[in-house]
């Protein structure tokens, strides 16, 4: 039984910007009970603790993202460059700023010329498919793209309908699902509409243009039917651009060229990098 005015700790795995825990806080204070304290496995360091502080709720994390990279460079397995990537990803990509600094920090991005997204989805240079990415991360304050690696379809489903809201792009991997069907893209295209995300295909196409064109429109996946985004190696040429360009260009489709990759002995050297740019 709920008694008004007793202390109540909430429990969470993972703390990014502290909307959940909020949301639970905000739940539970409604019922009358107090909420001052949280516990989380991880936190993210991304402006959780700022914002629940700010609320009057301390964050007590087993573990945060700084220690947890520090733990993993001392044994070796992350190299000091990962470890500087994901450090400065979490600088800038922070959750909460107190009121004050947020406008200094806006007065320092418009005297730099940092353009808003929207800004930058009103340039006529802009594609389409980036043109309407700028515009729901404005919409939607969120520039977060959710990995759906999943082998299942429900497993995929279920990721779109919890994350769609949160989330501009939902990246997927076709080709490693065991149950694959029409239905169930079809599906994962109504949430895409539905929460206002876009699907990108992580296909990774490294083929002549005549063999990417005919994957990419046709086969049993058919990706140009359903993927707003493609993303293709440079190794072919610019024929595998042109194969893609084929289909894609008049659905207003988007295709990312694979620059570097981070994997173990990846063959992406600086002279590879430079000349897909």
């Amino acid at each position: 039984m709920v008694r008004p005015g007793e202390v109540c700790l909430i429990v969470e795995d993972v703390v990014t910007s502290g909307g959940s825990v909020m949301e639970t806080a905000q739940e539970l204070q409604a019922q009358g009970l107090k909420v001052t304290d949280a516990v989380v496995l991880l936190d993210r360091e991304q402006g959780g603790a700022e914002r629940l502080s700010s609320e009057g709720i301390s964050l007590h994390p087993v573990v945060s993202v700084s220690q947890l990279l520090d733990v993993l460079v001392r044994s070796g397995r992350i190299d000091q460059q990962t470890f500087s990537s994901v450090e400065k990803f979490i600088q800038e990509n922070q959750t909460f700023m107190p009121a004050g600094e947020e406008k200094e920090k806006e007065k320092e991005k418009n005297g730099s010329g940092e353009m808003s997204y929207s800004a930058r989805a009103a340039l006529s240079s802009t594609h389409p498919i980036a043109k309407r990415l700028f515009t729901l991360m404005e919409e939607k304050r969120t520039n977060l793209c959710v990995s759906a690696d999943v082998t299942h379809t429900r497993e995929l489903l279920e990721l779109a309908e919890t994350l769609g809201p949160l989330i501009c792009v939902m990246k997927t991997h076709v080709d490693i699902l065991q149950d694959f069907s029409t239905d169930a893209i079809n599906k994962l295209k109504e949430l895409s509409d539905k929460h206002n995300f876009l699907i990108f295909e992580d296909r990774k196409f490294a083929d002549i243009g005549n063999t990417v064109k005919h994957q990419y429109e046709g086969g049993v996946y058919r990706i140009s039917s359903w993927s707003h985004m493609v993303n293709a190696h440079a190794v072919p040429g610019p024929g595998v651009v042109a194969g893609l360009k084929a289909v894609g260009r008049s659905l207003g489709h988007g295709c990312l060229l694979i620059a570097q990759m981070s994997s173990q002995g990846a063959l992406t050297t600086e002279q590879y990098t430079h000349t897909t740019v």
